[in-house]
């Protein structure tokens, strides 16, 4: 028989033990958690409905890339992507389609 490993996972901070060791290690962040607030965020809105939705995340911030429809006191989805803490600055690349309905195609 051989020796078991420990399951380790490796973050910013550096390595870590599972299941973690010291608090420290309990309350840091998934790496994903970011894009899934903010996601959630902005799918929380009643202004906002997405035909698609990708959030990345960069340094500081996210990247908003999908098809938006918007009503028009709708509020600003810079503005709602930056109330989640840890998101300094969005880079927006959405494309906004306006509220109306689109005509069936035939």
């Amino acid at each position: 028989m051989g020796k078991r490993k420990s399951k380790e996972a490796v973050s910013e901070a550096g390595v870590q033990s599972y299941p973690p060791r010291y608090a420290a290690e309990a309350l840091s962040a998934s790496p994903h958690r970011i894009e899934q607030e903010v996601q959630h965020e902005l799918l929380s809105q009643p202004g906002f409905r997405f035909a698609s939705l990708v959030i990345r995340r960069l340094d500081n911030g996210v990247c908003l890339q999908g098809v938006l429809e918007v009503d028009d006191n709708s509020p600003d989805v810079c503005s709602v992507a930056q109330r989640v803490a840890g998101v300094g600055r969005v880079l927006n690349r959405l494309v906004i389609a306006g509220g109306h309905d689109v005509p069936p195609k035939g």
